[in-house]
């Protein structure tokens, strides 16, 4: 599963060594993790952070490995195999139990128990398996009787069942390792892990991630679908590299349980709000046929799905929306924000330094639009601004700084634009205001104002150094 395109520029790994970019991301990339490439970025406050985060995904996920992996001969899915009855860990257990469900609930179109079929696939030879064989197999598998004990985590193995549980164990994999990786890292802003194409996003920023197209020859081709994910996972299943090819035609490496066969040359993507169901419905959904399994998918609450068959494309009804870009703020719209700087009754009054910036519902920085104070050793004193944004554009605050100010009512405008000129889009922003006093205090307000095709307004209180303060956003007269 290796047909997702990362494209946000925060999100991109592109080395091997972890690396920051000007947003407070970390990327980290490893090869030969789980049979394919293990991708992470972390967004956090410094590199320690991200480094606790990484740390603890990968020490997860070679974890889970040791209990999942079909591969390995000394991995608890092996000894499973192996016996005719197993108390499992609970992390088998549950997979066990997961592909089980999964396989009642698409009527046996997905399988946790093509062992022996696989085998069949992979007997050398210079032509794909007789039909017979492959049927037999499918049907002593698909016909056993699987018996689950909760209480006492035990699975029974019956003849002619052996568990292969790739279909979702790498989504249980992924849900894991962010898990571990936000237990080790809880003041992380957001995460996103990205094992082989398939991945999961956290926290306060959106992701932008592109499905590519199956059809498409060059690997830099355009992507088939964009999508902007927050805190949720996509997974894509299909042909692809791990495809068979005998006598030189090419197979897929996913197998249709009720015949044996190789499934047909499809491919599913599917977002879903955790990685499991996102895997075990995009293997689902690439060997089900294109309306049975968009009717599952608009039947799995929070799912969107898209499937590729040749040149033709079918979705569920929320998958165009999903790819949309977010409509841009409306010409003539700005933002006006009024502050007040309280007249503060001491004997060495100094005017305040202050800050007015603007970012994301994530805190990603869009704009700052004001800077009082001239000398730069007031920078760090404004703290929240300054190991935000003020330390990662040396050139801003001699471009923009202005001499402080007496006390009194103030305003300042944004004319919905970033620091590029570019019109930003539509949707939730923060306005912060911070303001620190040489010899006195520090304040730091935050007002929310959803940004769209009608006025808002926003207010924060008096705080310390800061009187009240009121962001308004209506179309200019």
């Amino acid at each position: 599963m290796t047909s997702v395109l990362l494209l946000s520029s925060a999100a991109a790994v592109a080395a091997a060594t972890p690396g920051a970019d000007a947003a407070g991301t970390w990327s980290f990339h490893l090869d030969h993790v789980l049979g394919t490439s293990f991708d992470m970025a972390v967004m956090a406050e410094n590199r320690a952070q991200a480094d606790f985060a990484f740390a603890a995904a990968t020490a997860e996920i070679m974890r889970l490995d040791r209990v999942l992996s079909g591969w390995r001969k000394d991995s608890e899915l092996a000894r499973l195999n192996g016996s005719a009855s197993l108390r499992a860990s609970p992390d088998l257990f549950a997979v066990i139990a997961a592909c089980e469900a999964w396989r009642a609930r698409t009527g046996g179109t997905f399988s946790g128990r093509l062992g022996e079929v696989e085998a069949a696939w992979g007997v050398v030879s210079e032509a794909a398996p007789g039909a017979a064989i492959l049927r037999d197999a499918a049907v002593r598998a698909e016909s056993a009787c699987v018996e689950l004990d909760r209480a006492t985590r035990t699975v029974a193995r019956p003849d002619g069942v052996r568990f292969a549980v790739d279909g979702l164990a790498k989504g249980y994999v992924i849900d894991a390792a962010m898990a571990a990786a936000r237990r080790a890292a809880p003041c992380a802003e957001a995460m996103m892990i990205d094992i082989g194409g398939d991945l999961l996003c956290w926290g306060r920023r959106d992701w932008r991630v592109g499905v590519a197209d199956p059809q498409a020859a060059a690997d830099n081709a355009a992507p088939a679908a964009v999508l902007t994910l927050a805190n949720r996972a996509l997974a894509v299943s299909g042909p692809g590299q791990r495809d068979r090819r005998l006598a030189g035609e090419a197979f897929s490496h996913l197998l249709d349980p009720r015949s044996g066969q190789s499934a047909p040359r499809r491919q599913a993507a599917v977002t879903a709000a955790d990685a499991l169901t996102a895997d075990a419905l995009a293997t689902a959904l690439a060997v089900m046929a294109p309306a049975e399994g968009l009717a599952l998918a608009e039947a799995t609450p929070g799912v969107e799905a898209l499937v590729f068959e040749g040149a033709e494309r079918w979705s569920t009804s929320g998958w165009a929306a999903a790819c949309q870009a977010p409509a841009a703020l409306p010409v003539g719209f700005q933002v006006e924000v009024t502050y007040v700087l309280p007249k503060i009754d001491v004997g060495n009054y100094k005017k305040p330094y202050v800050l007015v910036w603007v970012t994301d519902a994530e805190k990603n920085p869009i704009k700052t639009l004001l800077i009082q104070g001239t000398k730069p050793e007031w920078q760090e004193d404004n703290y929240v601004w300054w190991r935000r944004y003020g330390r990662k554009q040396p050139g801003v605050v001699e471009a923009m700084a202005k001499p402080t100010r007496p006390p009194g009512r103030y305003a300042v405008g944004w004319d919905g634009t970033d620091e590029a000129g570019r019109r930003v889009a539509q949707g939730r922003y923060i306005i912060h205001v911070e303001a620190s006093r040489e010899h006195g205090g520090h304040a730091y307000q935050t007002i929310e104002v959803q940004l769209g095709a009608a006025p808002a307004t926003g207010q924060a209180p008096a705080k310390d150094e800061l009187g009240a303060t009121q962001a308004r956003y209506e179309k200019r007269k």
